[in-house]
């Protein structure tokens, strides 16, 4: 549990110093600082910045297409010359000479023959002198350089002016998906201490049931009631989080580690409050518009809440807020219920600040996981030593399986308990049939054990819905039920397992029956939160003799443990029963978290890549890893052979096996396609010289140029009609990922309104646009990649907040994984290959002839002595070593040393003349 520096720091930044609740019941009073939270805004930039680009001696440089902060940004056509004029201005008493401007990158900068310079030019005091530059770019991209002018000056010291120059070539696509308003770092708003009176709200029907009991949130741990100031923890709380999880501390670390991501997300969530909004009345409800609800920013469910006062009443002390409950969410339109008090007084019009909420129950759930965990004994299920078992005949249901050695001895080892006490793992990497493995297992306990009691789960709705679809195909619906959570829309619970989950068709919503009814079942669904009810219930300890959960990777331990804390039974009780058996791929994502320090301190670990990284029981030996406990599947049903290579050589240690087929096979559908570099390598990297942007108040980034190359990819593909070697194709067989949300946005944006021949197909509203995580457990025939990043300087924020691919291997590896015939990864290559992943994945694409784009090369001795000519500048100059480091939270696209981010040979760039990249249309 928090120690009570903990709470003060929740309660400081979720600004609620002190509250009144006010309900039919007496109100209720919490109390706490009111001192506003750090500034969450970027930094100033770096001094050494403004010393680079400033004037010096009266010397000045300026152009006509001056952007301001040293940036010179100007539009050039494709393969149409430009010529752009420099002038250096000398506002002092003595002249000047431009001693020497640097060679540029060829990609980058004019050579040398076609700057129209005298050597060494004079520029007389009160004169200036024009440097001309003649630029081509043979394709749509930015193509930006940093130029350093050199003077002398008698007596003085040489001095250098930076400029950062930009050529950008742009579709009229492009300039439709730029930016809508400058973007504006997110400020946390300051507020004073007041006291709050809630009134409180009308909840959904049927949204309180009686199955569940209070869940407690625990009281003060010893350890942890010492701190006494602002600060988040003391040094008791600070040892705690370095020692390494042990049965001791468990649910003291966990438990805190919870607080941790808890405090997080209050933090977060305000970043969706908005101010001076109105509502709509709709009977006994309110209408809020939520912009960016749909897509789960803010997440806002059935069941959740939130919070309004009257916009004219932000300054009061009292506050009178209203807590409004959510009876259902409509694309962006959010229906609340609100006490008699605000509908009395609401009119057309009326203005109110929304302050949003998150849902605590899954928190809760763990928080009770970690205290039950080490209270039922199962310590020897978490940190398991050894094993006893016995052998047990089975048939097999999917008969497919038999083909499958590995296949075959995890679901035998399950059924015959080979592991118990200790968890069973099934490690399957991507398209293995990790599920269908699970599935077989759960069909022969159910068939082996007559008295057996099983609990299947997964941390997601669609990963539990596909476990029950797959079990009623053998086993009567009246032996299973499914539990469905009431914030869930019953048009999202598919038409083929509604018979045996928990919606009543006559009161229109979810049920929550009996303990006595839900143990009639002897199998039971869930996902792992909603399991919690389970416990919530008082089902009797030990009741499961099996628990099963597949997607296990993706889930926090606690979440894992709200499944299995007092329902596993253990083999005293139940000889045949006691088994865990978990299903997942450590090597792809883990728990989506937002506490950079949670993450670090474990939480972000799943509980079965925690068996497979510390408990010697699942580690790798030369032998490989014991079958008794795990089982690494290796047959890849999914992907064509050229997809599997690289993360089978980067994570799987090169095991995986492409499964041939007899049939017509898919994978190899797009080997011959006239896209393709090479024929027969369904691979493409495309790469784009772009530039990464941001709007209005939306931190995330987007690329345009990207874009353009997605669509230009996705028509050939679409509109092929079987010819030019490409098959017939449904936008619901493609897939389009990004890792960065404003990027998705726009993607859909082109793709459902811009472009007229992607908008008019009957059916692109299926295809699908998301993030990595959205694609997870997922597969398309045919998968589009957009990395986004074109500069390396927010590297640390993405590797400090898990953003993007780079620094992020799992992530990579779930998205290049998603793909059966056909990968096209779009981005920026020189940017890409700064990370070792996706350096050997572009290697690997030259090396077989599947990169295309502007030419690229690793970085040349061109680049070296760019460096070595910045460190040799003076520091009085205001360009010495500081320049060299990347300043963070410049503008997008400037860093120091932005040559070193565009590949040396690229023909696309100012001043150059040369190959063409493949052209788009525009």
């Amino acid at each position: 549990m928090p120690n009570f520096s903990c709470i003060l720091y929740a309660l400081k930044v979720t600004h609620r110093p002190h509250q009144e609740v006010v309900r039919p019941c007496p109100r209720l009073r919490q109390h706490g600082p009111g001192d506003p939270p750090p500034r969450l805004g970027e930094p100033d930039p770096p001094s050494c910045r403004a010393k680079f680009i400033c004037g010096k001696h009266g010397v000045e440089i300026v152009s006509e297409h001056d952007q301001g902060n040293g940036r010179i940004r100007f539009p050039v056509v494709p393969r149409k010359p430009r010529t752009v004029t420099v002038l250096v201005q000398n506002h002092g008493a003595e002249a000047v000479t431009l001693r020497r401007l640097p060679q540029p990158l060829p990609h980058t900068l004019p050579h040398q023959g076609r700057c129209r310079t005298q050597l060494s030019p004079l520029c007389p005091a009160g004169g200036s002198y024009p440097i001309q530059a003649r630029c081509l770019a043979t394709c749509n991209g930015y193509f930006h350089a940093v130029v350093v002018f050199e003077f002398t000056k008698e007596p003085d010291e040489p001095f250098s002016i930076g400029r950062f120059i930009a050529a950008v070539a742009e579709s009229q696509l492009a300039k439709d998906l730029g930016p809508s308003a400058p973007f504006q770092p997110y400020q946390s708003s300051l507020q004073q201490p007041v006291t709050v009176i809630t009134e409180d709200g009308i909840p959904p029907d049927g949204y309180v049931t009686g199955i569940t009991t209070a869940i407690p949130r625990g009281g003060l741990q010893p350890v942890l009631q010492s701190g006494q100031g602002s600060a988040p923890w003391d040094p008791a709380i600070g040892s705690l989080l370095e020692a390494p999880l042990q049965p001791e501390n468990y649910q003291q670390k966990f438990q805190l580690l919870l607080h941790l991501e808890e405090i997080q997300m209050e933090v977060d969530i305000r970043r969706y409050d908005m101010q001076d909004v109105t509502m709509v009345q709709d009977r006994a409800l309110l209408v809020l518009d939520v912009p960016g609800v749909a897509e789960s920013r803010p997440s806002v469910l059935k069941g959740d809440h939130l919070f309004v006062h009257l916009s004219s009443e932000r300054d009061h002390s009292p506050l009178v807020q209203y807590k409004g409950y959510v009876h259902g969410v409509e694309l962006e339109k959010v229906r609340l219920g609100f006490s008699s008090k605000l509908q009395k007084k609401f009119v057309n019009n009326l203005k109110f600040d929304v302050t949003f909420t998150f849902n605590r129950l899954p928190l809760q759930v763990q928080h009770r996981a970690a205290t039950l965990a080490m209270q039922r004994g199962l310590s020897g299920l978490l940190f398991p030593s050894g094993s006893c078992h016995h052998l047990h005949p089975h048939r097999w249901f999917d008969r497919k399986l038999q083909a499958n050695e590995e296949q075959c001895r995890a679901v035998t080892h399950i059924v015959t308990g080979m592991s118990r006490p200790a968890p069973y793992l099934i490690f399957g990497p991507p398209g293995t049939g990790k599920t269908v493995t699970l599935v077989e297992a759960i069909k022969q306990v159910w068939t082996c054990f007559k008295d057996a009691r099983i609990l299947a789960c997964a941390p997601s709705n669609s990963a539990t819905d596909l476990l029950c679809q797959r079990l009623i195909k053998d086993i009567a619906p009246r032996y299973i039920y499914r539990l469905v959570a009431n914030s869930r829309s019953y048009q999202e619970v598919p038409a083929d397992i509604r018979s045996c989950c928990n919606w009543d068709d006559e009161q229109s919503c979810y049920v929550y029956p009996s303990k006595e009814h839900l143990q009639r079942y002897r199998i039971l669904i869930t996902t792992l939160v909603t399991a919690g009810r389970l416990v919530s219930a008082n089902f009797p300890p030990g009741f499961f003799s099996h628990v099963f959960i597949d997607e296990g990777g993706q889930a926090v331990e606690p979440e894992s443990v709200v499944a299995i804390a007092g329902d596993a039974m253990d083999q005293e009780t139940n000889p045949n029963g006691g088994q865990l058996v978990l299903a997942g791929d450590p090597q792809q994502l883990g728990p989506i978290l937002r506490s950079p320090l949670a993450i670090e301190h474990g939480l972000g670990t799943s509980l079965l890549e925690r068996l497979m990284l510390h408990n010697p029981l699942y580690k790798k030996s030369s032998g490989g890893y014991d079958p008794q406990f795990v089982t690494k599947l290796l047959w890849n049903y999914r992907s064509h052979e050229t997809i599997l290579r690289i993360p089978n050589e980067l994570f799987y240690d090169s095991e995986l096996k492409a499964c041939e087929s007899d049939e017509l096979d898919v994978r190899s559908l797009y080997c011959a396609w006239e896209e393709l570099p090479k024929k027969g390598f369904p691979v493409i990297f495309h790469g784009v010289c772009g530039e990464e942007q941001r709007e209005a108040k939306s931190p995330s980034f987007f690329n345009t140029a990207e874009i353009e190359v997605l669509v230009h990819y996705l028509k050939k593909l679409l509109q092929s009609r079987g010819k030019g070697g490409c098959p017939r194709v449904s936008p619901k067989e493609v897939g389009i990922i990004s890792p960065y949300r404003k990027q998705v946005e726009k993607i859909r944006k082109a793709v459902t309104s811009l472009d007229p021949v992607l908008r008019a197909l009957p059916d692109i509203s299926l295809l699908k646009v998301g993030s990595v995580e959205e694609f997870q457990g997922q597969e398309r025939r045919v998968i589009l990649i957009s990395a986004v990043r074109s500069c390396s300087e927010y590297f640390p924020l993405d590797e400090t907040f898990n953003l993007g691919f780079l620094k992020n291997p799992k992530r990579f590896n779930v998205a290049i994984t998603r793909a059966k015939a056909l990968l096209i990864v779009v981005g920026n290559p020189a940017v890409l290959s700064k990370d070792q992943h996706w350096h050997r994945f572009l290697g690997y694409c030259r090396e077989e002839g599947g990169y295309t784009g502007y030419p690229y090369e690793d970085e040349s001795p061109a680049e070296d002595g760019l460096a070595a000519d910045l460190h040799a500048l003076p520091g009085g100059a205001g360009a010495g070593p500081g320049v060299l480091q990347a300043c963070p939270r410049t503008a997008a696209g400037e860093g120091r040393l932005q040559p070193r981010l565009q590949p040396p040979s690229c023909r696309g760039g100012l001043g150059t003349t040369g190959n063409s990249c493949p052209a788009l249309p525009t």
